[in-house]
């Protein structure tokens, strides 16, 4: 994984207001815990953040620098505001380095499928996986090279080769990408119009004046 740095401040547990202060100085509120750190209410520069994780990506390791001192960590979750769509908080997990994790790390396709020139269409299932292993091990992601795939042609997680450090802990039988033919929906043909069968109308009879209806059917 990509390892980058970061400074963070220390802040106390606040109110809504008082983190809502945080944001508008350009500063994303966050905590910082593990089972190897004691826990850190936090706030990092967003500019700063949001390079790192343009460059880098998410799944990178964290170097988060506290009071002068630094912890190895990975983003356990990121919380985003509905509505303007800005991140508003962030969780950072402190690891061991020493010690394998248990994550999941994207999967993405590259190159042009031999069967999408034939008409068939490229289909992505499985987008990540869930591994363990070292984190200075394991990969930012999976890149997966379709440009042999024909028409039918499937690539399962098993097929996927991440070395003997990594344990891969998704269903091996789990199809990854495939190629299928494209579907043609078959339009029924039209059918004749039925034809109309003319109905009787039944002619009223003429009355005489002064003789009733009534009279006249007797």
């Amino acid at each position: 994984m990509k390892r980058v740095a970061i400074v963070g401040e220390e802040r106390e547990v606040s109110t809504k207001g008082k983190l809502n202060a945080y944001r508008r100085e350009g500063k994303i509120p966050g905590v910082l815990y593990g089972k190897i750190v004691d826990t850190y209410y936090v706030a990092v520069n967003e500019k700063e953040f949001l390079k790192l994780e343009k460059s880098a990506g998410r799944s990178a390791i964290y170097d988060l620098t506290i009071q002068g001192k630094s912890y190895p960590t990975i983003i356990k979750e990121i919380q985003i505001d509905p509505i303007k769509r800005n991140i508003i908080h962030i969780d950072f997990e402190a690891v061991d380095l020493e010690k394998p994790v248990y994550t999941s790390i994207p999967v993405v396709t590259v190159g042009e499928a031999k069967g999408v020139k034939k008409g068939g269409i490229l289909d992505q299932t499985i987008h990540e996986i869930e591994v363990e292993g070292l984190l200075t091990d394991l990969p930012d992601r999976v890149e997966v090279d379709v440009s042999n795939l024909d028409i039918k042609d499937v690539i399962y997680v098993k097929d996927l080769k991440l070395g003997d450090k990594i344990k891969i802990y998704s269903d091996p039988d789990g199809v990854v990408v495939s190629v299928v033919t494209p579907t043609v929906e078959e339009v029924p043909a039209p059918q004749p119009e039925a034809a109309v069968e003319a109905q009787p109308q039944e002619v009223a009879k003429e009355t005489k004046p002064g003789e009733s209806k009534e009279t006249k059917e007797k």
